[in-house]
């Protein structure tokens, strides 16, 4: 029996096979993945060529949905903010950032997270569990619901950033799944372009990312130019190093022939300084890589502060001189909390769950 209890966290073979322990023809796993990803479907009833005795056996077996809207924000500048309970009863939060005709959602993949880093809200929360590829996979066609309430003819998500709630990479089984899934001509067929995971700093799993061709983009953040002060802010470089990180973006470079996105938090008298700023194109000037500068935004650490207008002025203008491709990245949703490092939600304690019914 398979584990998982969202049927959208399914492979198409372990589908199959369920199917045919089932008593049920193995074609249907094609038909009913159809109407999940292509159809997006609210019900088991929608799924109009599968038999009736097939839905009520997969309704049985599996929730279709496990995600609830429990609350929506919206900011000034149009960024969309939902905050989801699951089936047993956590909160996670997804972003949508509309502009022009691009609508990117920044998806959660875990429920809190365990990397502790300074700047970031999310660490606040702890970690509870990592979600399924089905939930994820979930937080994108909820918004694809919202777009089409808009209009008959709205288009749907155009691009996908694993950088909400939870480290990427410490729940890549589930990534893996819902990139593939992303990827599937048949299904949603999201160019790999189009999808980007964020670590900050996992290099095992970086190497494991390349070996299982997972089709994304990489983003690392990077947010310290030495170990003392990326240790500072990021837990995670006192198991991985930056001469480890960098040798695991060196090698994905090489065996991808992809850039490397680095971000990278501008910290009053902490990374925006000169001499970050020297040292950041000591780091990006060998290597294949664009880097996002993103001002810090509040992250309810008294000791963490923006720089100043002219600060970043100079950090970039040091950087862009050493001809180092580097952008300032527009906060969005700030006033909803919904920028990065912003997310977070306050769990409660979880009594009787349900953990069955969508």
């Amino acid at each position: 029996m398979v584990k998982y209890q969202d049927i959208k966290s399914l492979t198409s073979d372990e589908l199959k096979k369920w199917l045919r322990e089932s008593g049920e023809k193995s074609f249907r796993a094609e038909q009913i993945q159809n109407w999940l990803f292509r159809g997006q479907v609210k019900s088991y009833d929608e799924m109009l060529n599968v038999p009736p005795s097939t839905r009520d056996q997969l309704a049985a077996a599996f929730r279709i949905h496990s995600l609830t809207e429990a609350d929506c924000s919206e900011s000034s500048d149009g960024t969309l903010k939902w905050l989801f309970r699951t089936a047993d009863g956590h909160h996670i939060e997804t972003v949508m950032i509309p502009a022009n005709d691009r609508f990117s959602v920044c998806v959660s993949t875990q429920i809190g997270c365990a990397m502790n880093c300074a700047f970031c809200r999310t660490a606040k929360m702890g970690f509870t569990r990592n979600l399924e590829a089905g939930e994820i996979l979930e937080q994108i066609i909820r918004v694809n619901w919202h777009l089409k309430t808009l209009s008959e003819d709205a288009p749907e998500v155009t691009n996908i950033i694993f950088m909400g709630m939870g480290e990427p990479l410490m729940n890549l089984e589930n990534v893996h799944r819902t990139c593939c899934t992303l990827h599937n001509q048949k299904l949603f067929n999201m160019g790999r372009k189009r999808m980007t995971v964020s670590t900050s700093g996992v290099v095992p799993r970086i190497k494991e990312l390349v070996d299982r061709n997972t089709p994304c983009c990489l983003a690392v953040s990077l947010n310290g130019t030495n170990d003392e002060m990326r240790s500072r802010l990021m837990p995670v470089n006192k198991t991985w190093n930056l001469e480890a990180l960098l040798a695991a973006t060196d090698e994905y470079t090489r065996r991808t022939d992809n850039y490397v996105t680095f971000e990278f938090v501008l910290i009053k008298d902490i990374t925006c300084t000169e001499q970050a700023a020297k040292e950041l194109v000591r780091i990006a000037a060998p290597r294949r890589c664009k880097i996002n500068a993103i001002v810090l935004n509040d992250s309810s650490d008294a000791e963490l502060q923006p720089p100043e207008a002219e600060e970043i002025d100079r950090f970039l203008e040091i950087v862009r001189a050493a001809k180092i491709q580097i952008t300032l990245r527009n906060p969005r949703g700030r006033d909803i909390l919904a920028a990065c490092g912003q997310l977070a939600y306050q769990q409660r304690k979880v009594e009787h769950a349900d953990t069955k019914s969508a």
